[in-house]
């Protein structure tokens, strides 16, 4: 195989095979068959070249969270867990190294195979651990407070959201294949409809690109985003890997005029993503044990690590609810908006393209844009427009005298933490 371009060589139904045991879970019981497949690759997940945001510098040391005290303490707790989690297993990595030979169908029967395997709560798309965690802290700096028979003011934080909004609203496509762009104008025409935009994230080295597509879409007020290199699910394999082809990434990215990244499968590693030119990355999210790296930061808000705003997505995926578990979608995305919007974050919503592909399923996702094109209470913006304006909350301050100092002076507004969590 060619590690730059994922091109197939040689591993035939050997190669299925063991793809095939690896997701299920199933052992690899012929150690031979598996070495004569996979050569001297490495699917242990050890990196030899992992190193920190400068000079050995952990994610969390330059993290920026929404909220300070405890509830900031929560936040960071949380974060830290995930990037601890956020690693592959050898069984996927044995995947993805065989994933070139696996025609769609049987990728996407093993994806169901899996995840319908996995015992979840009927609510796993809401971090209820998180939660609990949340309305502790939010208890213990009242009871701080009261200790100290009122001597210590509350603090007042800047909201999380612009000009008087409740909560913030972002829709964004992945588009993973040629089936998907086939269906790209008409998906943007109904989101239109409802006086909706969203962002598009393009696989630079997969396809070929319509690049006048693009600049239709920019045009109408749309967004254009990267979404990895060919979408292989090796870019994280190695340091080595992701090294070769970040050049290419950000190439493809200065060509179409693109300022935010997604990972494919949402593999994640933000100390190595340090290396990418983006002003944000969308690779992160708040809970999600069906993917391959499963795990998730907890809370609804952005945060920043390093360089890049990071912009977590906390409604679940279209291609997990409808073609993986095969449930309808709408429900269990009004469900989760409303958990997000009592704590006023962020609904960055991820569907397909190439998974809209019935009537059925844009019904769907139809039903939920025209169900928050009604909500007065939502900010409805672009990734790039939330990861700015993230930018300008975190630079501005709340004077003791209550007035806001900094870039988001203007749109902002002072809360108290207590008051906005306390839900």
């Amino acid at each position: 195989m060619n590690n730059e371009t994922g091109m197939p060589g040689r591993a035939g139904l050997a190669g299925q095979a063991l793809a095939g045991q690896a997701l299920a879970g199933e052992s690899l019981v012929n150690e031979g068959l598996a070495g004569q497949a996979l050569g001297n690759l490495d699917v242990s997940g050890r990196d030899p070249f992992a190193q920190g945001l400068s000079g050995g510098e952990r994610e969390d040391s330059l993290a920026q969270f929404a909220f300070a005290g405890p509830v900031g303490k929560v936040l960071r707790e949380h974060f830290n867990r995930d990037m601890a989690q956020a690693r592959l297993t050898w069984k996927f990595r044995l995947y993805y190294h065989l994933r070139p030979w696996l025609a769609q169908g049987m990728r996407q029967a093993l994806q169901r195979s899996r995840n319908r395997s996995l015992s979840m709560a009927d609510d796993w798309f809401i971090p209820n651990d998180f939660i609990l965690d949340l309305q502790a802290a939010i208890r213990l700096e009242a009871g701080e407070v009261s200790a100290e028979h009122g001597l210590r003011r509350e603090v007042a934080e800047l909201h999380p959201w612009p000009d008087g909004h409740r909560y913030a609203l972002a829709l964004t496509h992945d588009i993973e294949g040629a089936e998907g762009w086939s269906r790209v104008r008409q998906i943007a025409e109904m989101e239109e409809s409802c006086g909706l935009r969203s962002a598009w994230y393009v696989v630079p080295h997969l396809y070929k690109i319509d690049y006048g597509l693009l600049d239709e879409l920019r045009q109408r007020g749309h967004e254009v985003g990267i979404h990895g290199y060919n979408h292989d699910g090796r870019l994280f394999l190695s340091r080595g890997i992701f090294r070769r082809r970040v050049p290419f990434i950000n190439a493809a990215a200065r060509a179409m005029s693109a300022s935010g990244f997604r990972a494919p499968m949402v593999h994640r590693n933000l100390n190595w993503m340090q290396d990418l030119e983006f002003d944000y990355d969308a690779s992160c999210f708040d809970i999600d044990p069906f993917q391959p790296m499963p795990g998730g930061v907890g809370g609804f808000w952005p945060f920043i690590v390093g360089k890049l705003v990071e912009l977590p997505y906390t409604l679940p995926q279209d291609h997990t609810l409808m073609v993986t578990l095969g449930q309808p979608a709408c429900e269990t995305w009004l469900r989760k908006l409303a958990v997000i919007k009592r704590y006023s974050g962020l609904a960055m919503l991820i569907t397909h393209p190439d998974y809209l592909n019935s009537a059925e399923r844009m019904d769907q996702y139809r039903q939920f844009c025209q169900h928050v094109a009604g909500d007065s209470e939502k900010w409805s913006a672009l990734p790039r427009e939330v990861a700015t304006w993230w930018r300008q909350r975190q630079a501005t301050v709340v004077g003791d005298d209550g007035q806001l100092v900094g870039p988001a002076a203007d749109r902002g507004r002072p809360v108290l933490q207590r008051t906005l969590l306390d839900a």
